[in-house]
């Protein structure tokens, strides 16, 4: 499956200060954002990559076109720059996909109409309901400032950004988007120092038949990537060590249900992490094992919450970190889990998280919808909390510990009774 130790967080006393891991830096970060495509100036996310407005346009036009159709003028490894990116659009295009843009984030020509419709509704039920004397109105953004999601033109799935006022916007500095940005390459970078070995590759499907291979295999590979995912995030290596441990010991069950999300497609039921050789695993072997009522609660919580956050990933990766960061979130067992040698130090990254993810909704969707996202995500939340809970108490009665990692062990808090039986 992957050559890291399976005790990557609980050897961490170990290995403090490891090459790998990031440290915290004093370094102001740039000024803009950059195209990761060409390299040009950028405003935010679109299709999931910071990019710019030509690449943006270039990817909706082509990304689902059939590959064949462009021909590369080169050697099939042409340099794409800011000065040369219209030479070989078939070189962009896969330097788009490998760069992170997601194509099933285009909309269709009746989805876009649909969006078009709603809004045309909206405005007209607007005006009907307005009041007959005069207000002042509200200054808007410029059409030139918005990002991917911000007009109904845009072939964007994300969700659709209401028209915010220049005060909601101005809130996120360059500042708040480079850390944004750290993020999400901290997660990129995750799933790619964790690899899959020894199982046939994506498309191809792997059978999961007992419980035991439901934790070994799928738990086993979210669980070390988001622990990586954690370690190279600046905030992470600004805790206690012990807390660290503590943390992720405690917590990492939920992150890897809340995990799901990114990896969950509830059209097909299948699970697969994007941008990976990752092999497909289907929801039907997960009702055998799990049964169908425990089954049907995970699909339901993770499909609302991918209603809530309408396939915004930026916003599911925020909420990974926010979740693992909140002091005996899985409530296993409380009276005995240790406490943190400083409380202070996890609720002030807490905080960073949550004022970054407030920011950045509010940039992108405006205060009404930023408050129902809030709102609906504390529900969410809790029906994490209960899965997590579900799944350990599963695994306490049909699984021996002696058989499972380490790792698994102690995210499940299973004692190895194998060395007293011994």
């Amino acid at each position: 499956m992957t050559t890291q130790e399976d005790n990557l967080f609980l050897d961490a006393k170990a290995n403090a200060n490891p090459s790998t891991e990031q440290k915290p830096s004093s370094k102001r970060p740039n000024a803009t954002l950059i195209c990761v495509v060409c390299g040009d100036g950028a405003l935010g996310y679109n299709f999931d990559a910071i990019s710019c407005e030509s690449c943006k346009a270039f990817f909706r036009r082509n990304a689902l076109r059939p590959p064949d159709r462009l021909k590369c003028r080169g050697t099939g490894n042409c340099e794409i720059t800011v000065e040369n990116r219209k030479r070989c659009k078939r070189c962009r295009l896969e330097k788009c996909f490998k760069m992170g843009m997601r194509k099933e984030w285009i909309l269709t020509d009746e989805e876009k109409q649909k969006k078009r419709n709603q809004l045309v509704e909206k405005h007209r039920l607007k005006h009907s309901q307005a009041p007959t004397t005069v207000h002042r109105h509200r200054r808007r953004i410029p059409a030139n400032s918005r990002t991917e999601n911000s007009n109904s033109d845009d072939d964007s799935a994300s969700p659709q950004r209401t028209t915010n006022t220049i005060e909601e916007t101005s809130l996120m500095t360059e500042v708040d988007w480079s850390k944004i940005h750290r993020i999400q390459t901290a997660y990129i970078e995750a799933m790619e120092y964790n690899q899959v070995f020894g199982v046939p590759l994506y498309p191809a499907t792997h059978s999961i038949h007992t419980t035991l291979e439901l934790i070994r295999v799928p738990t086993y590979l979210s669980s070390l990537r988001l622990i990586t995912y954690l370690k190279k995030t600046e905030e992470f290596h600004l805790l206690d060590i012990d807390d660290r441990v503590t943390l992720v010991k405690h917590n990492l069950l939920a992150a890897v249900f809340m995990h799901i999300v990114l990896i969950y497609n509830p059209v097909a039921d299948t699970y697969h992490e994007h941008n990976t050789q990752d092999p497909v695993f289907q929801g039907k072997d997960w009702v055998e094992i799990l049964g169908e009522d425990f089954y049907h609660d995970i699909t339901a919580t993770v499909t609302k919450i991918i209603r809530i956050v309408e396939y915004d990933r930026v916003v599911v990766k925020i909420l990974l970190l926010i979740l693992v960061y909140i002091k005996g979130f899985c409530a296993y067992d409380l009276p005995n889990e240790p406490s943190l040698n400083n409380m202070f130090v996890a609720y002030n990254v807490q905080n960073i998280y949550l004022e970054t993810l407030y920011k950045y909704c509010l940039h992108q969707y405006g205060s009404t919808k930023t408050i129902h996202l809030f709102t609906n995500l504390i529900g969410a939340f809790f029906s994490i909390q209960r899965l997590s809970i579900h799944l350990k108490d599963l695994t306490h009665d049909v699984i021996d510990a002696s058989q499972l990692s380490p790792l698994m062990q102690s995210v499940l808090q299973l004692p190895d009774t194998s060395a007293s039986r011994s």
